[in-house]
């Protein structure tokens, strides 16, 4: 990295000589190293190029603005700019082959001249002096309209008052604003770092606060610039605060809170075994309590020895959750290389997320989440599954491939690939239950089937450490309708929710059926 900032400064340093007062520089903007912004002398076209720390040995970004050139030319244009990066200085072929495209296409980018003889020049003096006039008067009407109004308070006052304000969860609220490349924009509000713009790093997100133009609380934006609402304070007249919004969100939308923020942190393992997909879309947890044994968490989430707080006995607590479920491991190669892809997209942005990813080894789609509280009950399920293993294959629709198509999320904590399952899936779930129900094993499903294949959730102690309880939807929403593959049912794993893993990574598993 050393060295490509040297071969930079120094091929930098040469077309600022050569662009001598036609040229802009810009250093460790955002992502970008150098931005040079060149304007040839005599030429109505504007070159810029956006270096990366990898340059030369990645290619910069270009951006071509002229007003003789239509889009389609533009964009030719730089095609025709392209070359290869092989490590050396390019930014001058690029200019060169530019002019070459510009000659060969008999395109005139030259500024046009300025018209003036004397009396022209003495009519725009006045007419220019006559605009000045007017735009003042113009000027001081709009100071006086401002006056009446009332002053409404700034970007930086709502900062403040979402880090300081204890009531305000500050993973509910997200920020809008103004990219100067891609237009409006929106993230988290835990996304930012809210410390001096000068003083933090070039790989930290931050953003001028004179860039902001919206603040919302979930979906409902409760400061807006360019439309003077002010929803937070009430400053511009509404009478509305923020604690008003939040009660009125709770209002018309009972347990949203509790359910959104509350269980889902509870389920730190890598399997999918704490989420249930839901007829609607939506999603839900399968079980209310911790996912892991240790007496630790239990005191961390507020639990007695002997005693919960809701005032059930911890051994009553425990015996409601599932603790093993049933599944189909995900096998196909074509499946698991593009669910690689979604997470390598998500962890370039956030790298933060990494433990938070499925393990490849691990993908499965959850058939049924079950209860076995002693090593008899587990047994027994083992004895069961062998004895029906006839049955379940001649039902498997081994004929009719899993179809694993599009993003799904629960609340923006996990992702999952949605899987089109057939009339055939759906009776051969039930078939199970069913044969289960009469063996006598507990079935702790609380929700109906919706086959899925979770891909990421982020994790408690993640969420904790990092402020980032959420999935920015931006990370992923181009990716909603990717096509994952397909996957044969011809298994069955009988798995125990555990931190404990296989020698090849995948859960423990007393039973294993193969078709």
């Amino acid at each position: 990295m050393a060295g490509n900032t040297k071969v930079q400064e120094i091929e930098v340093s040469a077309i600022k000589a050569e662009f001598d007062g036609t040229c802009r520089i810009i250093k460790d903007l955002g992502e970008f190293t150098h931005v040079l912004t060149l304007q040839p002398s005599g030429k109505d076209i504007i070159y810029k190029f956006q270096m990366t720390g990898k340059y030369p040995n990645a290619k910069p970004n270009v951006i071509i603005r002229c007003p003789a050139l239509t889009e389609g030319q533009i964009e030719e244009m730089v095609k025709c700019m392209d070359t290869e990066a092989d490590g050396t200085p390019m930014i001058q072929t690029m200019l060169t082959r530019a002019e070459q495209y510009l000659s060969a296409n008999n395109i005139n980018s030259s500024s046009k001249p300025k018209s003036g003889s004397g009396g022209n020049h003495e009519n725009n003096g006045r007419k220019n002096k006559e605009k000045r006039k007017k735009r003042k008067e113009k000027q001081e009407e709009e100071e006086v309209k401002d006056e009446k109004k009332a002053s409404m308070k700034t970007a930086d006052d709502v900062i403040k008052r979402i880090q300081w304000d204890a009531e305000l969860p500050q993973d509910e609220f997200l920020v809008g604003y103004i990219d100067r490349f891609l237009g409006i924009q929106e993230k988290y509000f835990t996304s930012f770092s809210w410390e001096d713009i000068a003083s933090v790093d070039y790989s930290v997100l931050a953003v001028p606060k004179h860039r902001i133009e919206y603040f919302k609380y979930k979906d409902i934006k409760v400061w807006d610039k360019p439309r003077r609402i002010d929803n937070v304070f009430g400053s511009t007249g509404s009478k509305t605060t923020i604690y008003d919004v939040i009660a009125n969100y709770e209002k018309n939308n009972p347990g949203s809170t509790k359910q959104d923020n509350g269980n889902y942190e509870d389920s730190d393992d890598d399997s999918d075994d704490g989420i249930s997909v839901t007829i609607d879309g939506g999603a839900s947890n399968s079980h209310m309590y911790n996912n892991d044994d240790d007496d630790d968490d239990d005191q961390a989430t507020g639990f007695d020895k002997e005693l919960c707080d809701d005032g059930y006995d911890k051994y009553w607590r425990n015996k409601e959750r599932p603790n093993y479920f049933l599944a189909v491991r995900i096998t196909d190669p074509d499946v698991a290389q593009t669910t690689e892809g979604i997470q390598d997209t998500i962890l370039e942005h956030e790298p933060r997320f990494e433990s938070c990813c499925m393990p490849l080894h691990c993908l499965h789609m959850t058939l049924c989440t079950i209860g076995l509280d002693t090593p008899e009950q587990v047994e027994h399920c083992v004895s069961v599954l062998n004895r029906l293993k006839p049955e379940l294959a001649s039902m498997a629709p081994k004929n009719i491939p899993i179809i694993l198509k599009g993003i799904g999320h629960f609340f923006n904590r996990a992702l999952y690939a949605k899987i089109e399952g057939a009339k055939e899936l759906y009776e051969f779930v039930d078939h199970i239950k069913l044969c289960f129900k009469n063996e006598g094993i507990e079935i702790r499903d609380n929700h109906e089937f919706v086959p899925h294949m979770t891909i990421i959730k982020v994790t408690r102690p993640v969420g904790n450490s990092t402020g980032q309880k959420y999935i920015p939807p931006w990370l992923y929403s181009h990716k909603t309708d990717v096509d994952f593959g397909q996957q044969v049912l011809d298994n069955i794993y009988l798995c125990k929710m555990t931190h404990e893993r296989r020698e090849d990574g995948f859960y423990v598993t007393p039973a294993c059926l193969t078709f």
